[in-house]
């Protein structure tokens, strides 16, 4: 009976040691959040004119966080990131945290406008 349980706990340990061995050869690292280049902000085109108060989406822009106004999104929380798209509101682009928050802003965007401003989240 003994015998039986050492030979499982050698073969589990040698087991266990050909995974973590296999899992580290295989491991790719995350590279980190690399979006599409970036162009500075005087390479962009000048905003359309709009109605007051009215959002305008733009697609996944070529756009930095830091020409956004506000740094975290109003919708969901998380930091801002250029790679989900901007949107213009009251003549200032807005951004997004997450790919769920453009359509959402799109189709409300008196509620999360005004918080976007002021880079609070709307609970």
């Amino acid at each position: 009976m003994n015998r039986h349980i050492i030979i499982f706990l050698v073969t589990f340990a040698v087991g266990a040691v050909f995974a973590v061995i296999l899992r580290t050869a295989l491991h790719r690292p995350y590279a980190g959040e690399k979006g599409p280049p970036t162009v500075p902000a005087a390479a962009m085109p000048a905003p359309a004119p709009h109605d007051h108060g009215a959002a305008t989406m733009t697609p996944s822009a070529p756009a930095t966080a830091a020409a956004t106004v506000n740094s975290t999104c109003a919708i969901c929380g998380m930091p801002v990131n250029p790679a989900f798209g901007t949107a213009l509101y009251k003549g200032k682009l807005v951004g997004f945290g997450c790919k769920t928050c453009p359509p959402k802003f799109k189709a409300e965007p008196e509620k999360y406008g005004e918080a976007a401003l002021t880079n609070q989240v709307v609970e």
